[in-house]
């Protein structure tokens, strides 16, 4: 049961919902109709399959996968109460030393299982990882949107970007992300969560310019 809108991109709303029979509070996204071409259909499904596969705490939880009968696509998702790191930032500063080190050690560890897995997920960024409180627990760190998610560990996978030369955030892409991007590997995102570290612990971008 669709509850209200609580999110929306350029792609895909998000939404409150419930299972109809546990009740359970669920995030739903939607991928928009008019942004159903093949190429990111075939996107939102890697992101829904890679995330499930994944079992780290640091991790979104994926619970459900599907079209409707208007043939819309969606997928279920945990709801999450807290603030991402971009929102953190922006409201407290600059993040203690030991308390960034303390949150980004979860990212590390969704992370680790990824890339063991041969996922490299490509788009680490502060609004990409969220710091909640859940089971009475304070800085539960989860870590989102597999949009951009590329498995390496299997050569017959299709490359979604060959059309799309740079997708991204540039302002958190390594330098091969933007000079070769077929070649990306998990290093790419340990630079990408270095920048994210530099701006928790300054409470400024790493790179600053006018565009």
């Amino acid at each position: 049961l669709i509850e209200r809108r609580i999110g929306e991109g350029g792609l895909s709303n998000i939404y409150l919902a419930r299972h109809r029979m546990l009740i359970r509070p669920v995030a739903l996204k939607v991928l928009k109709t008019h942004a159903a071409s093949d190429e990111m259909v075939a996107r939102f499904a890697r992101e829904a399959q890679a995330a499930s596969q994944l079992k780290h705490p640091g991790t979104i939880e994926i619970y459900d996968y599907g079209r409707t009968r208007d043939g819309v696509l969606y997928f279920a998702m945990e709801l999450l109460d807290g603030l991402s790191v971009a929102e953190l930032v922006e409201r407290h500063g600059a993040v203690p030393a030991a308390r960034t080190a303390y949150l980004l050690r979860q990212v590390c560890g969704s992370l680790a299982e990824a890339h063991a897995k041969g996922l490299v997920h490509r788009d680490i960024k502060p609004q990409n990882i969220m710091v909640c409180e859940m089971g009475g627990r304070r800085d539960v760190v989860k870590l989102l949107d597999f949009g951009l998610v590329k498995n390496i560990g299997g050569g017959a996978t299709r490359d979604l970007t060959r059309d799309l030369r740079i997708l991204g955030t540039p302002l958190y892409m390594s330098p091969e992300r933007i000079g070769d991007p077929a070649r990306v590997d998990a290093r790419s995102d340990l630079y990408a969560l270095a920048a994210v570290a530099f701006l928790m612990l300054t409470g400024r971008r790493l790179f600053e310019a006018e565009d």
